[in-house]
């Protein structure tokens, strides 16, 4: 005697493989709605495009400047002197830390300069990683930003470069 059908296993097999493909699909779209917070797309390319060649004019000036830095970063202090290019007048830097993949890790410091002519600021203890450190002068004319991996016990070279920007 033949068993009905809902007794066998193909049936159920074949049933069971589009339901799986539907239940996938149900979770991705529920993750997709529910953490889809980031958008990947710019909305207005021409106003993107201009603040990347506005950035690249900013690098652009710091290297016919030939500015560039020494610095550490360890132990929760972060040092930075001039290697080349010093103005005669030493005004406050902006330093912007922006770590590689959490953002939330990402702070701004606005240093001064000390007497011996050494720029100093508190960083977090923790602070390692991927990172991306930007120079810039309180009237934003130039721009030296770098990548490095923290911390940085002996004295770093930062320069302005382009990649990256």
């Amino acid at each position: 005697m033949i068993q009905p059908w809902y007794k066998q296993f193909w049936p159920w097999f074949l049933i069971s493989l589009p339901v799986t493909v539907m239940i996938v699909c149900g979770v991705i779209i529920y993750l997709s709605v529910s953490q889809g917070g980031v958008s990947m797309v710019v909305d207005d390319y021409y106003k993107r495009g201009k603040t990347i060649n506005a950035i690249i004019e900013h690098v652009e000036e710091a290297q016919r400047r030939n500015i560039s830095f020494e610095f550490t970063a360890d132990k929760g202090l972060f040092t930075l002197k001039y290697a080349s290019g010093q103005p005669e007048e030493l005004s406050a830097l902006r330093v912007f830390f922006i770590h590689a993949t959490q953002d939330e890790k990402d702070f701004t410091r606005m240093l001064t300069v000390a007497s011996d002519g050494t720029y100093r600021a508190d960083i977090p203890e923790e602070i390692e990683g991927k990172w991306t450190i930007t120079v810039e002068p309180f009237n934003e004319v130039w721009k030296v930003s770098e990548k490095y991996q923290l911390p940085k016990s002996e004295l770093t070279k930062l320069r302005p470069l382009l990649y990256g920007v």
